[in-house]
């Protein structure tokens, strides 16, 4: 790395720090990832110099830092609560995947894009997990990521205020 992409490096890095605390601090939704993500995002497409990728082993790390993050969410007593939906959630998590086939044929059509790309693109689902199995299937994560980041923001300016009338109107009714 010479040192132009060092200091590209630098301040990419900067620029996604600072919008994972903007995030953080403007209450978003998942405001860490996203902040940091568009952070990044706006960096780069300002910056003359490409920055290098990121070295596998230091995903691997990143990885295992999420799993861990996960991982200590889920208590013994939230198991049962589990086994009761699970049934429901794969019935919903099918219905969803058949969604995202007919997604992922919209996008081959209109954006030209590869199956498994186009798949893991229209798949809803965590965006850094759609990222992680793009990456693990060497498919292009700045396309998946793109489109994961316009479900992603779409999914949050709708699904909230949708969401609070859904619940007032419950409360009105109730």
């Amino acid at each position: 790395m010479n040192a132009d992409q060092m200091v590209a490096t630098a301040v990419v890095v900067a620029a996604g720090v600072a919008g994972g605390v903007v995030g953080i601090r403007l209450r978003l939704p998942a405001g860490a990832l996203l902040g940091g993500l568009l952070g990044s995002l706006a960096a780069l497409s300002l910056l003359p110099v490409q920055v290098p990728a990121v070295d596998p082993s230091v995903r691997r790390w990143l990885q295992i830092a999420v799993g861990i993050t996960l991982g200590s969410r889920v208590r013994p007593d939230t198991l049962p609560n589990v086994r009761r939906a699970s049934r429901a959630a794969f019935v919903v998590v099918l219905v969803t995947l058949v969604g995202a086939v007919g997604g992922a044929e919209l996008l081959r059509w209109a954006a030209g894009l590869d199956r498994g790309t186009a798949l893991l693109a229209a798949t809803p689902g965590g965006m850094p997990e759609m990222i992680l199995l793009a990456l693990a299937l060497d498919r292009p994560v700045d396309l998946v990521t793109t489109v994961q980041l316009v479900r992603v923001v779409t999914t949050l300016v709708v699904t909230l205020p949708l969401v609070r009338w859904w619940l007032r109107r419950l409360e009105v009714s109730g």
